[in-house]
């Protein structure tokens, strides 16, 4: 059997078995012998994406992670921490832990918890302004008994107001500089419509005057109108039926940063650093790598409680950021981080992390906990004529960090 013949055998059984068994590299042409060896490497990293990959299709998420200097698995290992973060929030919300809610989905919980308090209060607009719709044409009736939006109608030749809703009303007594805007953009769009019914959005600046009135939201307010051009007690007519769709808007702004912040602690995630890194050795940069990893996070979490663990992580986090232009600094995994920096050599780095990491050990001593807070680090000095494998980088950052851990890390005991 020829070399290529045994290279293509067992690349096949990489793809297809669950465990490709080996080659014997000695007895492969030596041309051959450095493809035979990727080969293995790509068997190892397959057969550990196959394992992760079997362990979540049957939703155990307590498995073994593969390596971290496995690139297939980044996607995977993102979706297995996805994971366990939307489990642990199931758990607490079946047990009517209502207050963990906000505070753990942060932006994201906020902008979900007020959308469903407005679809509440549309209801309640909707049966106060009952009577509003009986005297109204069928048209509004329909309109305002299918949804709890603001409905205007203004009269196309004066622009005269012939109807608002309920909703409408209260905004306007409460909100009076607020409402007329949203009028004048009613008749704006009515001078130069572009069919007879349509829907459109607009946006409306947060201004000095509104804030007399309600609070301001830094990027404004996004609305969706219908409007159907009618007759309207003998006169021609618009009706426009408005909806806020800020919240939407800002709901959709955090998904899209869900793709590359991590949401508990507001950090750049996994996938976004990884590109930088890939960037920056791209680039020929000279940095800092340094993996970092939290001390005790599995105590805190088993024995005191997931809401304190997740406090001890966004603390490390909170910690360890700088906003500075020559560092990214991301949550990889669970009690994982990887910090970049061009500003700075790896002496410094070090000196800063150590004074970073005892500021943290007193702080833990001062709260009073059975267990102290810290993180052991590794760096690696990736330097422009030095290595540049991703691979290697990350997994000599985290040796030395595994080092440092063996050597420094807190031990816990019942009294501090």
């Amino acid at each position: 059997m020829t070399g290529e013949t045994q290279l293509f055998n067992y690349l096949r059984n990489i793809i297809f078995k669950e465990d490709a068994g080996n080659i014997e590299i000695g007895e492969l042409p030596e041309s051959l012998r450095e493809l035979g060896q990727g080969l293995q490497m790509l068997s190892v990293w397959m057969k550990e994406v196959k394992q992760l990959s079997s362990a979540l299709s049957e939703g155990k998420l307590d498995t073994a992670l593969p390596s971290v200097d496995n690139p297939l698995a980044d996607p995977l290992k993102a979706l297995h921490a996805t994971m366990k973060h939307i489990t642990w929030q199931a758990q607490q919300i079946s047990k009517g832990d209502y207050s963990q809610r906000v505070d753990f989905l942060g932006a994201f919980s906020e902008a979900f918890n007020s959308m469903t308090q407005q679809l509440a209060d549309r209801e309640a607009d909707l049966e106060k302004s009952r009577d509003d719709a009986l005297q109204a044409t069928e048209l509004l009736q329909k309109v305002t008994d299918r949804f709890g939006n603001y409905v205007v109608v203004i009269g196309q030749k004066k622009g005269e107001d012939l109807y608002e809703n309920a909703a409408f009303r209260t905004m306007k007594k409460e909100r009076p500089l607020f409402a007329e805007a949203l009028r004048i953009r009613m008749q704006d769009q009515m001078r130069n419509p572009d069919g007879a019914d349509e829907i459109w959005e607009f946006y409306l600046e947060s201004s000095v005057e509104f804030s007399k009135e309600m609070q301001i939201r830094a990027d404004g307010w996004y609305f969706q109108v219908e409007t159907q051009f009618v007759s309207w007690a003998g006169k021609d007519a618009a009706v426009h039926i408005i909806e806020d769709i800020s919240e939407e808007r800002m709901k959709r702004k955090v998904i899209e940063n869900l793709a590359y912040f991590d949401a508990l602690t507001g950090l750049y995630n996994r996938s976004y650093i990884m590109r930088e890194l890939e960037a920056w050795l791209e680039g020929n940069f000279s940095f800092c790598l340094a993996f970092i990893d939290l001390d005790n996070l599995k105590f805190a979490n088993d024995e005191v409680g997931h809401a304190e663990g997740d406090q001890y992580i966004r603390q490390a986090a909170s910690l360890i950021s700088e906003e500075r232009e020559e560092r990214r600094l991301a949550r990889i995994g669970g009690d994982e981080f990887l910090l970049m920096a061009k500003d700075c050599t790896e002496r410094e780095l070090a000196e800063e992390l150590e004074a970073k990491r005892n500021s943290f050990l007193l702080q833990s001593k001062d709260e009073g906990l059975i267990y102290r807070k810290s993180f052991s680090y590794g760096i690696v000095n990736v330097d422009a004529l030095g290595e540049r494998y991703r691979s290697a980088l990350l997994r000599e950052a985290d040796r030395r960090m595994y080092q440092y851990k063996l050597a420094h890390k807190p031990k816990i005991s019942k009294r501090l």
